[in-house]
């Protein structure tokens, strides 16, 4: 019988791109194809017609040389490194947004995304196992567009109902992001968040790994330069395996371990992120108060402060020419009216963050922190993996500290209002008296 002739390949697309392509990765679920460009663009396009999905140009924050793409085995978040930088960036498929980002201390040269398909009663038990946090704890309220827009920060937490814990840890089944770089750095982080291995004695850079489906082995191909012959330097591959039954092993406590690590990770980016919003709240309030008396203090010709001007009309009940004129044409009653609306508006936005935004993050760190400790303290399980009980206790006792000091905080935003409201109610009183009108009883108590 002759041979089956197999069908030749035939080209059914060709597309012109502005830029050099360096690196590129075929989605292993979707008809996506990511690719990194010579500029540090990292583009998402559609295979079937090739239309752009999103585009990541390059940034200070995240850096211009990529050097490694690899997609998360279900096709959800894309990974690459970035070697000027020296950066590894988690980013979602749907949209060009940073979910978490890392340091490493080499430059990557390769990434190799896998799903541990290992099985035993135990680890099926766990999968099966609901997250007793997503019972017992709230969901995290979604921080407020006007402050993370206003400052064009990449926040995972500005949309409604958006449960990003879980976005990053994707499937229960524990899936890991081998890094392989330069001098023979190779790292392995679970969920690609949470290093649960740095191997050593491996020579040259790395151009290829594969982590085995029951985390036994590690293949490695390492590019290595043999410069002992003084007339010529040599290249040559080298194939490694590696023994990585330690974590085959402990595979249902690693699992555990590195979920644990993602909530806490980022619990404390969503707390971050609630500052950052006070202070931009806060900012806000300042630039109010600087936009309506800068003006005044520019055009003043007296030598007197504004500070001065105040307090003379405060003692003495009488403001100067230059004070009231400000007051009455620049500011008038009905802007001092919107001004203080504003203000007390920005103050109930940095109290709201401190109430629902950093107590119930700090309360769902504790929380977590807490059976964390409970784990170290099973030493016959975790502590062949480096879990130390006395690190957790100094954590725990520091989110209590901070937990104290936001409620400080709320008492200090509570007795600044007072004082902003008294000093907006003797202005607007002041204000009525300079335009002669009525001036009700109850607004003289101040």
């Amino acid at each position: 019988e002759r041979p089956a002739v197999m069908p030749a390949f035939r080209q059914v697309g060709e597309k012109q791109l502005p830029q050099e392509v360096v690196f590129m990765a075929w989605s292993p679920k979707r008809d996506l194809i990511a690719l990194a460009n010579r500029a540090g663009e990292v583009l998402l396009h559609r295979l079937a017609n090739f239309q752009r999905v999103w585009s990541l140009p390059p940034n200070e924050n995240t850096g211009k040389e990529v050097t490694a793409l690899a997609w998360r085995p279900d096709g959800k978040i894309l990974a690459f490194g970035l070697t000027d930088t020296k950066r590894i960036i988690l980013c979602d498929v749907e949209k060009p947004e940073s979910l978490h980002s890392f340091s490493v201390d080499l430059s990557i040269t390769y990434m190799h995304w896998m799903e541990v398909t290992e099985e035993s009663s135990v680890l099926t038990s766990f999968y099966n196992a609901e997250d007793e946090s997503n019972l017992l704890l709230p969901k995290l309220p979604a921080l407020p567009k006007k402050y993370i827009n206003s400052n064009h920060m990449c926040c995972v937490f500005s949309e409604e109902k958006s449960d990003e814990i879980m976005k990053l840890l994707g499937d229960v089944r524990l899936n890991a992001l081998v890094l392989g770089g330069s001098s023979g750095f190779i790292e392995i982080y679970a969920y690609g968040m949470f290093k649960i291995a740095t191997v050593t004695g491996v020579a040259g850079s790395c151009r290829g790994l594969c982590l085995s489906s029951d985390l036994k082995s590690l293949s490695v191909i390492t590019e290595i330069q043999d410069s002992s012959d003084r007339e010529a330097e040599i290249t040559y591959f080298q194939a490694s395996k590696l023994d990585t039954s330690l974590l085959s092993s402990y595979l249902p406590e690693v699992t555990r371990m590195a979920r644990k690590f993602t909530h806490i990770s980022t619990l404390l980016q969503y707390i971050k992120l609630s500052l950052t919003c006070m202070c931009e709240a806060w900012e806000e309030i300042l630039m109010q108060m600087d936009s309506q008396l800068t003006k005044f203090v520019q055009e003043k010709n007296t030598t007197t402060s504004v500070q001065d001007e105040f307090m003379q009309l405060l003692l003495w009940g009488k403001a100067s020419l230059e004070l009231q004129a400000l007051l009455m044409n620049q500011l008038t009653v009905k802007g001092l009216k919107k001004l203080g609306q504003s203000i007390e508006s920005s103050y109930s936005s940095i109290q709201k963050l401190v109430i629902s935004h950093l107590q119930s993050g700090s309360e769902a760190l504790l929380y977590h922190l807490s059976e964390l400790k409970g784990m170290a303290l099973w030493k016959q399980k975790y502590e062949s993996l480096g879990l130390d009980a006395s690190g957790i206790e100094e954590a725990i006792t520091a989110v209590g500290s901070f937990i104290l000091k936001a409620n400080e905080l709320l008492q200090v935003i509570d007795s600044s209002m007072k004082n902003f409201k008294a000093f907006f109610r003797w202005l607007y009183v002041a204000m009525l008296r300079m335009s002669e009108d009525h001036v009700l009883p109850e607004l003289n108590k101040v």
